[in-house]
């Protein structure tokens, strides 16, 4: 059983609302519960905010780390999914209306359960994500140590390899399929490559059904939002509004 933490506006909550589903998965870290107050603007739109410690996160102990890295993170995956499943089966969420957000090693989460099921969500938002696990693993002069390859697996081993490029996002984007909306930030000053964001967007923009409702926007503007409070707000009330556009304004 995946630990879901679910938040609401008693004063603004209907049955079949619009829901945004954090994950993040790695690392054997906590997953980030704490209040943004850009959140706000969505509660008061009537939105659920939940957030889904799949493992390979630190939620539920060590085991449950162990249970979703290296040869087992398809666990974490299929478990966000299953939490977004879940969230539409109960009402909590419309069927129309799932939106996703990860950070970091969260994007590949996102991107992964997007990838294996585009129907499920109506947009999603993945910032500085890890989208090119196979090439970017393989590189020994990116920013990446010891703790990356235990994590996701060491690429020079086929067995870990062969697990890495299943789930890979970059690597799994179906073909001829409609995606939902997705808006990738992204920068480089990042842990993860600016070009993997950049490859991705490309990849999914030339192999996947075209549909302008359903735009996938690549943000690069990251660099000089770390250093302005005033940029970081406008790139938060930017997110927002694209989801606001893409889920909350679908009829």
């Amino acid at each position: 059983m995946v630990p879901l933490t679910v938040v609401y506006s008693r004063r603004h909550k209907q049955e079949g609302s619009p829901a945004l589903l954090h994950g993040h998965g790695a690392y054997g870290e906590l997953l980030d519960k704490r209040w943004r107050s850009e959140l706000k603007s969505l509660l008061d739109r009537g939105w659920v905010v939940a957030y889904a410690d799949v493992r390979g996160g630190g939620g539920c102990g060590r085991n449950w780390h162990h249970d979703g890295m290296r040869l087992k993170k398809q666990n974490s995956i299929m478990d966000y999914i299953s939490c977004s499943e879940f969230l539409i089966e109960k009402g909590i969420a419309h069927k129309d209306k799932l939106a996703g957000w990860g950070y970091s090693a969260g994007g590949l989460l996102v991107a992964s359960a997007i990838n294996a099921r585009p129907d499920l969500f109506r947009a999603a938002i993945l910032k500085a994500p890890f989208l090119d696990a196979v090439n970017t693993l393989l590189h020994p002069i990116l920013p990446l140590n010891a703790v990356d390859y235990e994590e996701f697996g060491y690429p020079l081993d086929l067995e870990d390899f062969l697990a890495i490029r299943k789930y890979s996002p970059y690597e799994n984007i179906k073909k001829d399929s409609l995606y939902p909306s997705v808006l990738v930030t992204s920068s480089f000053n990042t842990r993860f490559g600016v070009w993997e964001a950049a490859k991705w967007v490309a990849r999914v923009r030339e192999l996947t059904r075209y549909d302008p409702l359903h735009p996938v926007v690549l943000n690069l503007s990251a660099d000089l939002v770390e250093d302005s409070k005033y940029l970081q707000i406008k790139e938060l009330a930017m997110e927002t509004a694209f989801l606001i556009r893409m889920v909350a304004d679908t009829n």
